[in-house]
């Protein structure tokens, strides 16, 4: 698919407003619009993307929070999965 500058506006006007789990989990297909993911290797950002745009900015922000929580990426189905720290599970509640 192919996105325009507004897709990547509207993921950040959404950062603001979502639950920072789901923003992620929500806006992963988008942030992987910035990445260049061959199969079974693991994910870069595109070289070619210019400073100051929103989509930069868009994946500047998604990998500063992504960074925030302990995750993985299966880089055969390019796929990400958020671990719970326990602690912050929901059926626990914040210690």
């Amino acid at each position: 698919m192919i996105y325009e500058e507004d897709d990547y506006l509207r993921g950040l006007v959404a950062y603001i407003d979502l639950p920072r789990e789901e923003w992620l989990m929500q806006y992963f297909e988008l942030y992987k619009s910035t990445l260049v993911w061959p199969p079974g290797l693991p994910p870069i950002k595109r070289p070619c993307m210019v400073e100051g745009t929103l989509k930069l900015r868009f994946h500047n922000t998604f990998q500063a929070a992504l960074n925030d929580y302990d995750h993985e990426t299966d880089n055969h189905n390019q796929t990400l999965t958020l671990r719970w720290l326990w602690s912050d599970h929901p059926a626990i509640g914040k210690s």
